[in-house]
């Protein structure tokens, strides 16, 4: 009986590389491939482009690769062709973008986004060139504004903010060359974040009023539209509004409830009950509401589990602020330490970011034991960041 062999193994071998072979030219032990051969463990992101090169594939075929549907009887994958229709280079991408994110939200962006980039410059920009009027060209533009969305991401999670805005506002105007409202609309969800993670609260509040009204003319947009709602309470909660942020979530909750039964746009974020939680528990810790944002806060971290690592890690941070306000810093402390834990396995600057914040918030209180192995704990790690990058351009919207 035939010995199974992966695809990605059959297609090294295609490609004239023994493990011997391709180990020296990436600078890696050959037992590393072998485990690649076998789907063990999947090669660093970090050298996934060279890899992609070496093999002759694009990182979205490599990644199919590492990690196909199923295990069983293979044939070496092949580069797409230049002659590929619009709908199939448009389902090539779509595939690519939901790889990119699902190891993503287990890793974070700041490994993944090389080959991300590599992805948008390689796959995609020559696209770009190439489309021209009708359905193909539409889909090829929204394919395009997703991947770049997703690069903004990556990036803005690295703490690159000024690179973040970048991507976030190309990906909106791609989107509008598109005609597709519901990707403008997301790109403005992104682009009001990003906004309020620089202070700028009237800009926040702006961009997601106009993401709304983009959404509202495109179907399967509920849940969209929901997440929009909350950036304007986000932004409404920052300025001390009650009322407009508590009528802004209410809004929110609403959609999220009617959207259980529709068939989302493509292209566009997940937004779940967890996704409301947490910027809820947000909303409601500006306002100093500390009983109802921790009642929020726990339903996020509750919700946030499995392969969510930087969702959850927010939430505990988000939780451990919670704390600090209600005069609980030993609790705040114990969450700040999960945290800490969890960036072993995880590259986020924003995470970082804002544990160095707790940390600093809770360098006075260092008498108290738990905050004090906090601290400790927090020193060992280290970061440079560039989180207020991005203030003082103009957004399109």
């Amino acid at each position: 009986m035939a010995r199974w062999r992966s695809a990605f193994a059959l297609h090294r071998e295609a490609m004239g590389y023994t493990q011997e072979k391709l180990a020296k030219h990436l600078g890696v032990d050959r037992v590393t491939v072998g485990r690649w051969d076998r789907l063990e463990n999947p090669p660093d992101p970090a050298i996934q482009p060279r890899l992609a090169t070496a093999l002759k594939v694009t990182p979205a075929e490599l990644i199919e690769l590492l990690h196909p549907g199923q295990k069983g009887p293979s044939t070496p994958a092949v580069p797409q062709r230049t002659g590929s229709s619009g709908h199939d280079v448009v389902q090539r991408i779509q595939g690519a973008a939901l790889a990119f994110q699902e190891t993503d939200r287990r890793l974070g962006g700041g490994v993944l986004l090389p080959s991300v980039e590599l992805y948008l410059s390689q796959e995609i920009a020559p696209r770009l060139l190439d489309a021209h009027g009708g359905t193909s060209a539409a889909g090829i533009f929204s394919a395009a504004a997703s991947m770049t969305e997703i690069a903004g991401w990556m990036t803005h999670d690295g703490g690159q903010n000024q690179r973040a805005r970048a991507y976030f506002e190309r990906a909106f105007r791609l989107a509008v060359a598109a005609e597709n409202n519901a990707l403008a609309g997301n790109s403005c969800a992104s682009m009001s974040h990003l906004a309020i993670e620089l202070g700028q609260h009237s800009d926040a509040l702006r961009i997601a009023t106009t993401g709304i009204a983009k959404s509202s003319q495109a179907d399967g947009t509920l849940r969209l539209t929901a997440r929009l709602h909350t950036m304007r309470a986000r932004a409404l909660a920052l300025v001390g509004e009650h009322q407009a942020c508590a009528l802004s979530l209410d809004q929110a909750e609403s959609l999220l409830g009617q959207a259980t039964s529709e068939k989302p746009a493509d292209w566009i974020a997940n937004f779940d009950e967890a996704s409301l939680a947490s910027e809820a528990a947000q909303c409601f810790l500006d306002l100093a509401e500390y009983a109802e944002a921790e009642q929020r806060a726990a339903a996020a971290i509750r919700l946030r589990s499995g392969d969510r690592v930087r969702s959850r890690a927010f939430g505990q941070i988000t939780m451990a602020n919670i704390l600090i306000g209600a005069g609980r810093l030993d609790e705040a402390a114990a969450f700040g330490n999960e945290v800490c834990k969890a960036t072993a396995s995880l590259s986020s600057t924003r995470v970082l970011d804002q544990l160095n914040d707790l940390g600093r918030t809770l360098a006075s209180a260092r008498s108290v034991p738990e905050v004090a192995h906090f601290l400790a704990t927090l020193g060992a790690l280290s970061h440079v960041s560039d989180a207020q990058e991005g203030q003082t351009a103009t957004w399109p919207v």
